[in-house]
């Protein structure tokens, strides 16, 4: 994965039309990218097809798009933008709605069940340790995930979860501390 300076780099080369800059930087994020919006729905083939989007709208508006400080970060709250809005008019046209607001039922597994299993294998402890995560709600479980897997601080993550900054830090200590709690317990 290229340094900031590299991605920054990247991406005015790309705003200038550059389409190799604008390839590395697919390259470089969509893996990222696959794996966030497998967290926010189970169709593979929506998140796939709105990553596309994505990247063609990109490419379309190249030289309207503003410098960012952080292209991960642009490019996570842009595809949770185009998950929700095709989510919102799939379910229009299947009349069933949603509750209005950008809450997507966030269902993904975490690495950290996995790095934790590396760590205790045993096997109970593994069963444990993926029941705990699954009684999280939907908002603990995408906090977790984008803070710990994805490493994006909090400020952004309160930017892309449309809540507070001190929001997602009480988040994010209540989680843990849940966590641990179930953990211990037995």
């Amino acid at each position: 994965m290229p340094n900031e300076t590299e991605v920054a780099e990247l991406w005015l080369a790309f705003k200038k039309g550059d389409k190799d800059a604008f390839n590395n930087l697919t390259v470089i994020y969509y893996k990222t990218l696959h794996n966030y919006g497998t967290k926010l729905t189970r169709d593979h083939a929506l998140v796939d097809d709105c990553i596309q989007e994505l990247f063609l709208d990109m490419w379309r508006r190249k030289e309207f798009l503003g410098d960012t400080g952080n292209v991960k970060f642009y490019l996570l709250k842009s595809l949770r933008r185009k998950i929700y809005i095709e989510t919102q008019t799939r379910d229009k046209w299947q009349q069933e709605s949603l509750d209005g607001n950008e809450d997507l039922d966030f269902i993904g597994e975490f690495s950290i069940e996995t790095k934790m299993i590396e760590i205790e294998t045993n096997e109970e402890e593994h069963k444990k340790l993926h029941l705990i995560l699954n009684s999280l709600s939907r908002r603990q479980r995408e906090v977790i995930y984008l803070k710990f897997y994805q490493e994006i601080d909090y400020e952004q993550i309160a930017k892309l979860m449309s809540i507070n900054y001190q929001s997602v830090r009480n988040l994010v200590h209540t989680t843990i501390k849940e966590i641990k709690a179930a953990w211990f317990i037995n």
